[in-house]
């Protein structure tokens, strides 16, 4: 315990991620409430092994949304595991009907593109629930042994995350071990070559701009992308052209530090389990979908409501690996195969539960419990072989259990442990290094053993065991691609080291640019198209309602240290300090969330409208939304209101910067007014970026 301004903190608990920062969470004892009272409340804890007691206890500090009350009644907590030579091949994952499914997606806003999976929390279980239908029994969730972990009255149903389009980058350890099995350097070299042509051209190409923010950014690449649909170009619209630059550095950065190459031929999924058992060893089941802005316009009336289902069954060989993965035996090759019994599962990856051994546990020694894995269909990035190397040994030892009840003091003890025994990152910093040096790659004999030692330092937080770090396995030099600025280095020749040499002068001059790319009113060009009759009535709200926006957002660059605006509303944040490099990743997620909330909030005010509105029409709705939209467009870019947003914010010291993210929380809107000013002519319809404005052409 520790005495912060006269007030007494003692140690609660922490989570996966909080022991991975070395960070926990302590609480401020008044007398009346203890730290022990608020473990009693939590739930029931009576594992005697103290790795696995922890980390019950931190199941209840994940990140998650609370949405829906699911009685005991409605669940089902003895689903059968399905156990076949010593390994459980449903570990993790459960079922969930589909009108909770979308009790769920409703709650989160997502009931427009619906997801199949949700990654959960419910009364002490931890997992994956997947839809699947009803068996008549009025059981709505499904939950395994496998996924029980402690004992709780809290019957929320808390998510997570959910399975949704993510789009598939490569890395350094993904790229080490496919070079490793044969895929040639060229391959690599070409793809990078390929994604940097493309970044080159964001600025000025409208096509290659459309191209990269609906394929490699994600559902916030929506707004830029719906901005180029509608005819804005970022030669004259200053804050679409800031996210593209902000996309361009974000990208150009992972290159760098990560070689985060796009690969269009793949995503990120979270993984499944065929409970039909239709799929055989060796077979996945993978149908992803592809971005469709008309989804966007959903809510806009029947004739924008039918939603596009652009989904791809994928067959043929992929490659597969989730994180960390460091033994060649970690890529799996598998059969994609059509199985018209799964096709209501899409965005995640569906494994089998037959065979010796499970898919999951041969990469990296992974399950189902909400990993995501790495998936491409890319030919060319297939190893020569077509066959998976034999996959390492994933059996953790069985963990050591106390004659006697786990204290909070063994907890603390054990926490005090990991921050003094944590050596993943060293372990998997000298792979890199070793496997950068051998002739061998990732099947030299150190990096075999060192992929060893990572396996156990990864299970640390269940099973306790402690791995260090052998003396003559510690680098005494460096490639010059980890930027190891303060050692010794040596100039790689192999492909990660070429990447990285090539991309590097391109991304410094590139950062020094961006990070000068803030907006003065004098760089504000204001779009008359956008300013309609009608839309004096709400500018008085528009006007509170940015004001309020913009200090949010503000406080949420202060908080998280970065540069710009356009860095968080498209998600490709590059300009956080060094020193937070080791937890950046849990940053730009917690920022993700907290930006995501920030905007869902304002969407809502946004849609918001007094008692008479829901007697209108629907064209009658959309005339007034875009008057309102039109509202919020002109106090963002009008002189007079920008002008008047700098004088305001001058107390707190933000001077001469313009926020215009606001205006574009209404992107659907804005687009319908644009669209009907400039018209179709001379458009040429077979473009992607041009798909849109058709199809509001023909409906507004």
């Amino acid at each position: 315990m520790d005495f912060t301004c006269g007030r007494k903190y003692s140690f609660l608990a922490f989570s996966a991620n909080q022991l991975r920062d070395r960070s926990a969470w302590f609480f401020a004892e008044d007398g009346k409430i203890n730290v022990l009272q608020i473990i009693g409340w939590m739930g029931k804890f009576t594992n005697r092994n103290i790795a696995k007691r922890a980390a019950r206890m931190g199941q209840c500090f994940s990140s998650t949304y609370a949405t829906v009350e699911v009685p005991s009644e409605q669940v089902n907590m003895h689903l059968p595991d399905i156990k076949r030579n010593g390994y459980d091949f449903s570990d993790g994952i459960g079922k969930i009907t589909p009108d909770l499914a979308m009790e769920v997606a409703q709650k989160l806003k997502l009931d427009l593109n619906p997801p199949c999976a949700y990654q959960i929390r419910y009364a002490g279980c931890k997992g994956v629930v997947s839809c699947w239908p009803e068996e008549g029994d009025r059981i709505r969730l499904s939950l395994r042994t496998s996924m029980i972990k402690f004992f709780s009255h809290h019957t929320t149903l808390e998510i997570c995350s959910w399975t949704r389009f993510q789009p598939g980058f490569l890395n350094r350890q993904i790229i080490t071990l496919l070079s490793t099995l044969g895929v040639p350097d060229e391959v690599f070299w070409g793809m990078q070559n390929s994604m940097v042509s493309k970044l080159d051209k964001v600025l000025v190409d409208t096509d290659a701009a459309f191209e990269v923010v609906i394929s490699s950014c994600g559902e916030q690449g929506h707004t830029p992308a719906i901005m180029l649909s509608a005819g804005f170009k970022p030669q004259t619209e200053p804050h679409l052209r800031g996210m593209l630059t902000c996309v361009r550095a974000s990208q150009l950065w992972g290159l760098r530090e990560k070689s985060r190459i796009f690969i269009h031929s793949g995503r990120w999924l979270m993984g499944v389990l065929d409970e039909l058992g239709v799929l055989e060893q060796g077979q996945c089941f993978i149908q992803v979908s592809n971005p469709s802005l008309q989804n966007c316009f959903l809510k806009h009336g029947s004739r924008f409501a039918e939603t596009k289902k652009n989904f791809e069954v994928i067959k043929g060989l992929v490659v597969i690996a989730k994180n960390p993965c460091l033994h060649p035996g970690d890529i799996r090759i598998l059969e994609a195969v059509d199985a018209p019994g799964l096709h209501h599962l899409y965005d995640c990856l569906v494994f089998p539960q037959k065979g010796e051994r499970p898919h999951t546990n041969e990469a990296s020694g992974s399950d189902l419990d909400g990993d995501l894995y790495f998936v491409t269909w890319e030919e060319a990035l297939i190893p020569p072989s077509k066959k998976s190397s034999q996959p390492m040994q994933y059996d953790p030892d069985e963990p050591r259990e106390l004659n006697r009840q786990v204290t909070h003091k063994d907890i603390i003890e054990f926490f005090s442990k990991n921050m003094v025994n944590e050596h993943l990152g060293s372990i998997c910093n000298a792979h890199v290094v070793h496997s950068d040096l051998s002739e061998h790659g990732a099947s030299d004999e150190k990096c075999i053993h060192l992929a060893e030692l990572a396996a156990i330092a990864v299970d640390f937080p269940k099973t306790g065991k402690i791995v260090s770090m052998p003396a003559q396995l510690k680098p005494k030099l460096y490639p010059d691609f980890m930027g190891k600025e303060e050692f010794q280095s040596y100039k790689s020749n192999k492909i990660l080291g070429r990447l990285y040499r090539y991309i590097k002068d391109a991304y410094d001059k590139d950062v020094s640019e961006s990070s000068e790319l803030n907006f003065g009113a004098s760089d504000i060009n204001y779009d008359a198209d956008l300013e309609i009759t009608g839309s004096a009535d709400y500018i008085t709200d528009a006007w509170a309602k940015k004001c309020s926006y913009d200090g949010q957002l503000i406080g949420l660059l202060k908080q998280y240290k970065v540069k710009r605006e356009e860095e968080v509303v498209t998600g490709q944040i590059w300009s956080m300090p060094k020193y937070a490099s080791k937890k950046l990743g849990d940053l730009k997620e917690k920022l993700g969330h907290s930006y995501g909330s920030l905007r869902k909030e304002f969407r809502q005010l946004f849609e918001n409208m007094d008692s008479e509105f829901e007697q209108l029409n629907e064209d009658e709705k959309n005339k007034l939304y875009e008057r309102k939209a039109s509202a919020w467009y002109q106090v963002t870019y009008h002189p007079e209101w920008v002008q008047k947003k700098l004088e305001f914010q001058k107390p707190d010291g933000d001077e001469g910067v313009v926020m215009l993210s606001f205006a574009w929380i209404a992107a659907d809107y804005l687009a319908r007014i644009k669209v009907r000013h400039q018209g179709t002519e001379n458009l040429d319809f077979a473009k992607p970026v041009n798909s849109l404005v058709r199809y509001l052409a023909d409906r507004i």
